[in-house]
């Protein structure tokens, strides 16, 4: 019946089988039938299934992932043995993965090393989820050479050798303990002239102020094309607000949406962002604030800036809920 199901559901491109209880041997069957009948197969979601790294790898040596545009495996009891053939992958010249969610994994530094080498080696993932797989600042040091590397699209027309096909847009790692050793290897990448990086999901981190140097420097890159930025729960506090508005008042930064929720702030870090925002007050849009200790005449201040045309922000979200 399981096997039956999964063909009806592949003949419709998109088997959804997250939450089905699916464990090592239904993986079995799923193989089975996907290497028959995957020809317009483009997304596969297996999340919250415990199919743990044996499932996952017969499956991945019977049908080839990289032919998918979308693969989610969240929360599947995954470990550093399936990042091999998921690294593999993405490693595929002809490979079309552009969504990974490998989020509330155990991969730890050792996997997250051959999904960085994966990428290094040439891929076309744009959007990458590994919230909470046990991620540290040493992982860190596989993602900096990712984001440092130059998109095979320019190798055409730049004389250079070694190329690397980078287009990432979107990266989640948000509940990893990166700390802020970590978040300053990875900081160097957002000025990568070539980097197509827009959103970065640092929530959560055990990051405080020693970082948000280094992040106020990528963000004022002219370079830089982030335009998203989640700083929440972490303990930033006053000081690393103010650091951050370095880069926010310098006009190259394209920043959008900045979220600190959660970070320890004061009506201190309010006037900073003022400040930062009436020198460049052409991109922040969105300021997500709940969380902290801020006084109402702050508030008020930035309100009153969401009502001027001369502001683009027009987002402050400082709820308690």
């Amino acid at each position: 019946m399981f096997v039956i199901s999964v063909l009806l559901l592949c003949h419709f491109f998109h088997p959804r089988l997250s939450q089905c209880n699916i464990e090592q041997k239904g993986c079995h069957y799923l193989a089975s039938a996907l290497q028959d009948n995957s020809n317009h197969l483009t997304v596969l979601d297996l999340s919250i299934n415990m199919v743990g790294d044996k499932g996952a790898n017969e499956l991945f040596t019977k049908f080839d992932i990289s032919q998918l545009r979308k693969l989610e495996m969240y929360h599947c009891g995954l470990t550093e043995s399936s990042c091999g053939n998921i690294g593999e992958a993405l490693k595929s010249e002809s490979s079309s993965l552009v969504e990974l969610n490998l989020s509330n994994n155990s991969l730890k530094d050792r996997g997250f090393a051959l999904i960085c080498e994966g990428m290094y080696a040439w891929c076309s993932l744009e959007k990458l989820n590994v919230s909470r797989c046990g991620i540290t600042g040493r992982g860190c040091i596989f993602l900096a050479k990712v984001l440092g590397s130059v998109s095979q699209l320019y190798s055409g027309w730049m004389q250079k050798t070694g190329w690397q096909a980078v287009e990432l847009k979107e990266i989640d790692l948000s509940m990893n303990c990166l700390r802020d050793k970590g978040v300053k290897e990875i900081s160097t990448g957002l000025e990568n002239p070539y980097s197509h990086l827009k959103t970065l999901n640092l929530s959560h981190c055990s990051l405080t102020d020693e970082c948000c140097a280094e992040l106020a420097s990528g963000l004022a890159s002219e370079d830089s094309n982030i335009i998203e930025l989640d700083l929440s729960d972490n303990d930033l506090q006053d000081k690393g607000v103010r650091k951050l508005c370095v880069g926010l008042r310098n006009p190259q930064c394209k920043l959008e949406k900045l979220s600190l929720r959660n970070c320890g702030l004061s009506s201190k870090s309010i006037q900073f962002l003022i400040t930062a925002l009436k020198s460049n007050p052409h991109y922040l849009a969105e300021l997500h604030l709940m969380g902290n200790s801020l006084e109402d005449s702050g508030i008020r201040v930035l309100m009153e800036l969401t009502k001027s045309q001369k502001y683009s922000l027009h987002t402050i979200d400082v709820s308690a809920d």
